[in-house]
């Protein structure tokens, strides 16, 4: 199977890569840190790698890579929009020019990769789209993460609208939006990690949508620790 993961270097976007990896076929791999990308890439056994390096809030750059993809892809089968950043800000002190950089990271990009084949997935006539959400879309954060949480409800309304374009044409999208997920984010914080979401629970559920009969669409996933007060 064929795979392009951005936000791959570490974390969640990390393991898909391993498990993606497990698949055989061609890998694409993209992220911001190049040394990053190469260390994973070496540890990558059984498939094809292909690494990519992207500044998502250049939207020169995020076109070129985008046509590198086409390129390197032209046949796909899962396209995983992981690729994400977070910033703190109440809702009253965000500037326009926050939402910018939200929305190019958390949004823009997601959306450009993916436009870049929808017309390869309709003539395919199947692959899965995954867009990585954020449980803010359930629990609005306005008092510290406000240009976050509105990064992320455009990621979501793309997503339904994807559901709807292709619903015809037997390629399958589906959002993932978790809670607090044990990663290297939560380095130096002091937080009980066993009590988190971890990665493998997300990549199950890839699994489990990968291996899904061709007529399901499991078009949302909400997934919370146990523990709510994470």
């Amino acid at each position: 199977m064929n795979f392009i993961i951005t936000g791959a270097s570490r974390g969640l976007g990390k393991a898909f890569a391993k498990y993606a990896s497990r698949l055989g076929g061609t890998v694409g791999i993209v992220a911001t840190n190049q040394k990053l990308l190469k260390d994973l890439s070496n540890e990558l056994k059984g498939c094809n790698v292909i690494t990519y390096v992207c500044d998502f809030t250049e939207p020169s750059a995020v076109e070129a890579l985008v046509k590198e993809l086409q390129m390197d892809f032209p046949k796909i089968d899962v396209i995983i929009n992981n690729v994400g950043a977070f910033e703190m800000g109440n809702l009253n002190e965000t500037t326009l020019e926050d939402i910018d950089k939200m929305l190019a990271i958390n949004f823009k990009a997601s959306f450009s990769i993916t436009q870049g084949f929808l017309s390869t997935l309709k003539r395919q006539q199947k692959g899965l789209i995954v867009n990585i959400g954020s449980i803010v879309t359930e629990e609005p954060k306005k008092d510290f993460a406000a240009a976050y949480t509105i990064s992320k409800f455009a990621l979501q309304g793309y997503t339904k609208l994807l559901c709807d374009e292709l619903k015809d044409f037997g390629v399958q999208v589906t959002e993932i939006i978790p809670g607090s997920i044990n990663t290297s984010s939560w380095d130096g914080i002091d937080v009980p990690r066993e009590q988190l979401i971890q990665s493998a629970d997300i990549v199950n559920i890839l699994n489990m949508v990968i291996n899904s009969s061709k007529g399901t669409n499991f078009e949302q996933f909400i997934v919370r620790p146990t523990n709510r007060n994470f």
